[in-house]
Parts: structure tokens; C-alpha cells; sequence
């Protein structure tokens, strides 16, 4: 089937939404703020929460984590093979060896770290390590996003695909501007507000310039005849 490593994304997608439902559904419960709440918040609770092996109430997660993690796993995977397939397309419109090279290594860099903090829980004992993966993570996607968004402005191939690019740009640059300088989250209620509000911002803002990569990275294919 054609562009098949590029449509698996849609898959990709699909389980990390379900997966992540079905995980929130049956988290026991407990923020970090009130450990004695019952069931997930989507305002209260960081997605991490669901892949901690002990909930915030102290009940066992095995489960709930067990489904965070694989999603995690799945959506690094599936954007990677996309990625891949999607690079041969640059290649015929963008020939800076350079750029594609920044382009490969950051992005790749990036999926490992996001690997990494599924690996390395939120969890007490290994807090640091998962704090330390979502900074290199986010950081260094932000720095692949704006050389894609360079490569994308240089071709003028896709208005869409540019007008995406930036505004994620823009999104992850608030997010990481927020989770630097913003309210500690371990302080109150509306700290932990603002601060789990901001992570699901960015995670369906990912979903959704991964969703537009997709549309576009096949109507390109067509146009190079991929």
C-alpha cells in the first residue's frame, strides 16, 4: 500500500488518544496537591501521574501505567516512521545537507528522550531523571520545529504545513516558558492548574501538527510521485 509508513501516523494517533483514555479512566486517583481525590483529573492530574506504578492516593497503577507507557512508546515509534518516510520527501525539495542532517538528529534525539521518560517514571525514586527527559525532549523538538519551519518558509511547498509549523512553534515556546518560569506546581490548586493545563495544550498541539504533517507529507508524496 502507498505511503504506508506515512498513513500509519493516523494509527499511531488513534491508539495514543485510546490508550491515554482507557489509562485516566481507571487511575485510581490522587493529585499531587490532594492525594485523597478519587479517579483522574484532567485539570488536576499531569499526564506523567498516569504512568507512575503507585497513584497519588497510593493505590497500585500497574495497569493505568502500563497503557501511558505503551502510548508513549507508540506515538515516539509511529512519528518516527513517518519521520523517515517524510525525510525522502524533503530530500527532493530541500538539498542543505545540513539542515537535513539538524533536522534527522534533533527530532531523533527528541522521540529518545521522550522514550526515556516513560522508562523513567514520575514516580519519587526516578523524578529527577523524568523531569530531566521532558526538558531535553521539549527542548530539543522546539529546536527541530523551527528548522523545519525554515525549510518549509525556503520551499514555499505548503502554506498549510508553514502556518503549522509556526504556531506550534509558538505553542511549545509558551509551554516551555511556563514550565521554566510558571507557577511551582507542587505550591496550590491553581499553580497545578495552570501548569497541567499547559501540558495538554502542548500534547494535543503535537497530535494535531502531527495530524497536519500527515495530510501534507501525502500530498506531497503525490506531487514527487513517492
Amino acid at each position: 500500500m502507498k505511503n504506508l509508513s506515512i498513513k500509519q501516523g493516523y494509527l499511531g494517533i488513534f491508539l495514543f488518544i485510546i490508550l491515554n483514555f482507557i489509562s485516566m479512566v481507571i487511575y485510581p486517583g490522587g493529585t499531587i496537591i490532594e492525594p485523597d481525590t478519587r479517579g483522574y483529573s484532567f485539570f488536576y492530574n499531569f499526564l506523567s501521574n498516569l504512568g507512575e506504578s503507585t497513584a497519588k492516593n497510593g493505590e497500585d497503577n500497574t495497569v493505568s501505567a502500563y497503557l501511558f507507557n505503551s502510548s508513549m512508546l507508540i506515538l515516539a515509534l509511529s512519528y518516527f516512521l513517518f519521520y523517515v518516510s517524510y525525510l525522502r520527501i524533503q530530500l527532493k525539495f530541500n538539498r542543505d545537507k545540513i539542515l537535513n542532517f539538524l533536522s534527522l538528529t534533533t527530532i531523533l534525539i527528541s522521540l529518545i528522550s521522550f522514550v526515556l521518560v516513560a522508562v523513567f517514571s514520575a514516580d519519587n525514586s526516578t523524578f529527577d531523571i523524568h523531569v530531566f527527559f521532558v526538558k531535553v525532549a521539549f527542548r530539543l523538538l522546539l529546536l527541530h520545529c523551527f528548522i523545519q519551519l525554515f525549510i518549509v518558509y525556503k520551499s514555499k511547498l505548503s502554506k498549510r504545513m508553514l502556518v503549522s509549523s509556526l504556531l506550534f512553534c509558538v505553542i511549545l515556546i509558551l509551554f516551555i516558558i511556563v514550565m521554566e518560569y510558571g507557577p511551582n506546581p507542587f505550591l496550590d490548586n491553581r499553580s497545578l492548574l495552570i501548569q497541567v493545563l499547559f501540558q495538554k495544550m502542548i500534547v494535543i498541539s503535537i497530535l494535531i501538527y502531527f495530524f497536519v504533517q500527515l495530510i501534507e507529507s501525502i500530498s506531497l508524496s503525490k506531487k514527487f510521485n513517492l
